[in-house]
């Protein structure tokens, strides 16, 4: 069991059972709260994003105190669809505004199934669960857009083009020499070697600045940096946007959670294609076991500080703001120091982790002011200057 779970046994259990005592109220409310904005005002997005959470929220439990890793998250499934059955029946059966609707339940399950495919593929590391989910995805835009005609299905296929474009320029961008990029390339690649030549001995000397407050500090940077908060936040500042008409923020979300994808699925295919071990295994920095599959020797390069470093390029270049910019990355900085503190990282993997997540977010950024949405331009605010991105009406 987690220092979290042990400092609160029962705050799981009361955010599961929370959530699932709101999902009933609102099944059997003869006249629920009906949100009018974006894809909230659809029926059947309300339903996969409240099963979804159900089955993070019921996942994270059974892990938590079953420590059953993937069979917990089949469970969390299937206890979800499930429940969503059970209160299907109920509308029918006990209120006479509602009625029972097999779509709904359709509904529940894509979104219960969705998350917990995709717990399962982070939990276990699995490429056969990952093709699985992107298959699973693919569907559900395939089938939203039939459905929907063109309401929220055509903004998840333009979201599928947009991330399948910026992949493209993301793989493309290292290589390129009519920006100069591929001296850029060079140069991490030989700043990457040369440090690689000390990783032991800045490993010795984070370890001796070990004391109980930075082990409390670290620990909060270990959380901060967590891919998975990232486009939690990256979703919120989206949903912010769209619930308060801002185009701006609307837009600002969607290019965090982009290029933390971008960057996520940039480290995990090379973790697992390099397969190196992490400094906790006591294995040595160059030992490496490519495509096995390994949590403990997935180390290169960091998956938190790509993440990290992306959301910071992603809001220092729309913010303007060089105090923004300041605090983004030296918190994306203290993340790959916390990775690196908690033995789970070489200082190699925190720097290229770091040169992925930059590459991401400017890839993103650029494409957005490429397409007119957002405009480049210069800031000047004080003394200090630097360039923002602009929303253009």
């Amino acid at each position: 069991m987690n220092d979290s779970a042990k400092k609160f046994p029962f705050l799981r259990f009361i955010l599961l059972a929370g959530w699932g005592g709101a999902i009933l109220w609102l099944s059997l409310d003869p006249a629920p709260p009906q949100p009018s904005m974006g894809p909230f005002a659809w029926d059947k997005f309300q339903h996969a994003t409240a099963y979804g959470l159900l089955a993070l929220l019921w996942g994270n439990f059974l892990v938590t105190y079953r420590h059953c890793r993937r069979r917990c998250w089949l469970m969390a499934f299937a206890g979800s669809v499930v429940f969503g059955a059970l209160l299907e029946m109920a509308q029918g059966v006990l209120t006479t505004a509602r009625s029972a609707e097999f779509g709904d339940l359709m509904a529940d399950a894509v979104g219960a199934g969705a998350v917990s495919l995709a717990a399962a593929v982070w939990s276990a590391r699995r490429m056969s669960l990952a093709f699985v989910v992107a298959l699973t995805l693919l569907s559900g835009t395939q089938g939203a857009h039939a459905a929907d005609n063109g309401g929220v299905g055509a903004f998840v296929s333009d979201e599928a083009v947009t991330l399948r474009d910026e992949a493209g320029e993301f793989l493309a961008a290292p290589f390129r020499t009519d920006n100069s990029a591929i001296w850029g390339t060079l140069a991490v690649a030989g700043a990457v070697g040369v440090t690689s030549l000390y990783d032991d001995d800045i490993r010795d000397e984070v370890r001796r600045s070990r004391g109980r407050t930075l082990d409390r500090a670290t620990d909060a940077g270990n959380i901060v940096g967590h891919p998975l908060l990232h486009l939690g936040v990256a979703g919120a500042v989206w949903g912010g946007g769209l619930l308060a008409d801002s185009p701006r923020w609307r837009d600002t979300g969607l290019m965090m959670g982009e290029a933390a994808v971008i960057a996520d699925a940039a480290t995990f295919v090379l973790k697992q294609s390099v397969g190196r071990a992490r400094p906790l295994t006591g294995s040595g920095k160059g030992s490496f076991r490519p495509f096995q599959f390994e949590s403990d020797f997935d180390s290169f390069p960091s998956m938190h500080t790509a993440s990290s470093f992306a959301m910071a390029s992603v809001l220092t270049r729309t913010s303007g703001s060089v105090t923004v910019g300041v605090l983004s990355y030296a918190t994306a900085a203290f993340v790959g120091f916390s990775r690196m503190y908690d033995d789970r990282h070489w200082a190699t993997d925190v720097l290229l982790g770091a040169a992925i997540g930059e590459l991401a977010g400017r890839v993103v950024t650029n494409h957005y002011a490429r397409k007119g949405s957002v405009a480049v331009v210069p800031s000047v605010s004080g003394s200090s200057a630097g360039l923002a991105l602009v929303k253009k009406f």
